[in-house]
């Protein structure tokens, strides 16, 4: 393992922890913590620029990458619930951030020069900051301190950290080289963590047939608990409807109000119900970072063209 990996592994493990504990303790996440380890992240991979000197075009995409980064802490946007609002400074730094990504290639298309594989692997820095935030629009993310948390760790380990031996799950070479610029190790990161959630509804079956609460398919998705009082940081899947139905719901939206649906469960002469937890996922995305490290992209043991 080189130097800039070690480093980039202690910053990235240490800032999940802290992540991870705030998100276990109280589910949420201060945009600080991620704005610092955005921050160092930029400024690491700055000191390694001026330490390895290479094509100029990666500072653009270094400066690209931080002005999309930063925009998503600083300033107003552009869209809000009641529309565009046109802010002529957060245009004119779009269009800088844009410009900045299209200098590389354009400079290297003038000189009829192919790109270099460190070059079209740093591309992903500023791209992944918008693909995280169109996956948190579609929902294919659902926290968005999860979605801040992969752009942060894309501009801390930006391109695949040298960790030899590691990892264990290896890529063949007729692929790498085209998977390193397709699928950033940022995002590697998030799908080991996906992996590793998949544990949770194991556990919750787990729980629900050593309780005697053997119904599906609720029992993988949360467990039976007396409502007074509701457990904390949950949401509850049984319902009474205003026409006085008792529903299931296996998805409960998020902004409902849990005072008013357990008044009326308890009104129904109901005292226990099915309630799915507020799963932390910044305890899987911790560990979803070591497994990144030291194991690779774990979906790869099932792909011919992994190891």
């Amino acid at each position: 393992m080189d130097a800039f990996a070690a480093i980039r592994f202690a910053v990235g493990t240490g800032f999940l922890l802290v992540a991870a504990v705030s998100d276990v303790r109280t589910r949420k996440v201060p945009d600080p913590l991620w704005i610092a380890l955005g921050s160092v992240g930029v400024l690491l991979l700055a000191v390694q620029f001026v330490a390895n000197p290479g094509d100029p075009g990666a500072w653009a995409l270094l400066g690209s990458a931080a002005i999309l980064f930063y925009a998503i802490f600083l300033g107003a946007p552009l869209f809000e619930q009641d529309g565009f609002h046109p802010r002529p400074i957060r245009i004119l730094l779009f269009i800088i951030a844009a410009a900045l990504f299209a200098y590389p290639a354009a400079t290297h298309s003038s000189a009829v020069s192919p790109m270099p594989q460190g070059l079209l692997e740093l591309y992903s820095m500023p791209a992944m900051v918008l693909v995280y935030q169109w996956f948190y629009r579609v929902r294919i993310l659902h926290g968005g301190a999860d979605t801040k948390a992969l752009i942060a760790l894309g501009l801390l380990v930006p391109t695949y950290p040298d960790v030899t031996p590691f990892p264990l799950i290896g890529l063949s070479p007729r692929v790498e080289s085209f998977w390193r610029i397709a699928f950033p190790f940022s995002l590697v990161v998030w799908v080991d963590a996906a992996v590793l959630f998949l544990a949770v509804p194991v556990g919750f079956l787990v729980r629900n047939l050593l309780a005697g609460n053997l119904a599906l398919p609720q029992a993988f998705l949360g467990y039976r608990a007396r409502i007074d009082p509701l457990p904390r940081h949950v949401w509850l899947m049984e319902k009474i409807t205003e026409r006085g139905d008792h529903v299931l719901v296996l998805f409960p939206k998020r902004d409902g109000n849990p005072s008013q649906e357990v008044a009326r469960l308890r009104a129904a002469g109901i005292d226990r119900a099915w309630v799915t937890p507020q799963v932390p996922f910044m305890v899987p995305l911790l560990g979803g970072l070591l497994l990144a490290f030291f194991v690779g992209n774990v979906l790869l043991g099932l792909l011919p063209f992994g190891g």
